[in-house]
């Protein structure tokens, strides 16, 4: 029988499979924390701890790759801007809040623990890389919409980043006793202000 070509059908199922796990794998880690057993990972995907074996060779590579996954949907699910900053800077706040707002304790885990594996180490550094990547494009198309070449200033590039990430998030909902909407309706407010200030100095 000959082997699969590239690009074949048992390539696309593969990666069907390899997919599946990846986010049922988020979000169990999301949900229930980095302490996830082998055995949980393969209940919450369907699949045999054989087959997750081979397809990841440890519990943190699998869950490194789940979280490297979730990584690019967050950038993909960010709002392109199609010339109206008012409008893509709501956008913007609000698709950052609402995906935030599905984070559980396992990212928090991931954000703060000493005790990570090289694997999982490697996860939170390219998470955080990421994160300031995105909240940087954002800045810059910010700074950029306002007429402005030079690289946007730090103040703004900060309250960005402070007011998007998922702890303002977490705040919000967790102390405040809010929504994740009040949460991205105060971050526009804080950003379109900082923009403001920004011009004006």
């Amino acid at each position: 029988m000959a082997a699969p070509r590239p690009g074949s059908l048992a390539d696309a199922k593969r990666q069907a499979a390899v997919d599946h796990i990846l986010a049922a794998a988020r979000r169990l880690v999301l949900g229930k924390g980095l302490d996830v057993t082998m055995d949980d990972l393969a209940e919450v995907s369907g699949a045999s701890r054989r087959t997750l074996f081979r397809h990841f060779t440890s519990r943190d590579k699998l869950i490194a790759a789940a979280f490297d996954a979730g990584i690019v949907d967050y950038r993909h699910q960010l709002p392109r801007f199609e010339g109206d900053l008012t409008n893509w800077l709501r956008e913007t706040c609000d698709s950052a809040h609402r995906m935030n707002a599905t984070i559980g304790p396992g990212f928090f885990e991931l954000a703060s623990r000493q005790d990570l594996s090289p694997e999982l180490a490697a996860a939170e550094t390219k998470r955080l890389n990421e994160f300031r990547g995105a909240m940087t494009d954002i800045c810059v198309t910010l700074w950029r919409a306002g007429g402005h070449q030079s690289d946007p200033p730090a103040s703004l590039y900060t309250t960005v980043c402070a007011h998007l990430s998922p702890h303002f998030t977490a705040a919000l909902m967790i102390d405040a006793g809010q929504t994740w909407a009040a949460a991205a309706e105060l971050a526009y407010l804080a950003i379109e202000s900082a923009m403001h200030r920004a011009i004006d100095s």
